[in-house]
């Protein structure tokens, strides 16, 4: 009941809440954020939501404030790009943004993004829980490019083990960020089958 009157804020889907300037000549944002975690889109850094208003500071027209809500995971793109065609050329980096209970789910709806009906699109589920990553789907439609890598958040220290498929991934190739609380596996493996990835 505390948001039913905030038109200032908006989420972007259920995992992306926005919290933009609407106001001209004003540097902060106060913005509402229920009792949950949600993390920096930007800095991936967490921040424990209480169920109040939070203000932002030196925020300019080009800095929206925006945030996961924890417990989402997201297919992003690794890179951006100036067109639609280019853009579906570009590898995919999913984004694990952990919940309170430490669990996250997405989804990923991919078809030739022209036809009124379709022959072929893939669709794949992911969850997320206890340090592990399970990706499945039905790859009937042609991606046509990588998983780049996989960032996990809310990693509280730098593993000891990660494992994709149950094969041992070098330390060498993954980096822990401990000011964000991030890690970051590369991956960069053809995005055309179900695979599992996982922390300890």
């Amino acid at each position: 009941t505390n948001s039913w009157s905030i038109d200032l804020q908006f989420l972007f889907g259920d995992a992306i809440l926005v919290s933009p300037v609407t106001q001209e000549n004003v540097t902060h944002v106060e913005a509402y954020f229920p009792d949950d975690i949600f993390y920096d889109f930007l800095t991936l850094e967490p921040m424990r939501g209480q169920a109040k208003n939070v203000t932002f500071s030196n925020v300019d027209f080009a800095s929206i404030p925006v945030h996961i809500r924890g417990g989402a995971i997201l297919p992003l793109r690794a890179e951006s790009a100036n067109t639609t065609a280019q853009l579906r050329r570009t590898d995919f980096q999913l984004l694990v943004a952990p919940g309170l209970d430490g669990s996250a789910t997405g989804s990923l709806y991919f078809d030739d993004g022209v036809s009124i009906s379709t022959n072929a699109s893939t669709e794949v589920q992911m969850q997320f829980d206890k340090g592990t990553l399970t990706v499945n789907g039905s790859f009937q439609y042609p991606l046509g490019v990588n998983v780049s890598s996989a960032v996990f958040l809310n990693v509280f220290s730098a593993p000891a083990t990660v494992l994709l498929d149950g094969q041992a991934v070098k330390s060498s190739v993954y980096t822990y960020n401990s000011k964000t609380k991030s890690l970051s596996v590369p991956l960069g493996f053809k995005f055309d089958h179900s695979f599992e990835l996982s922390y300890s």
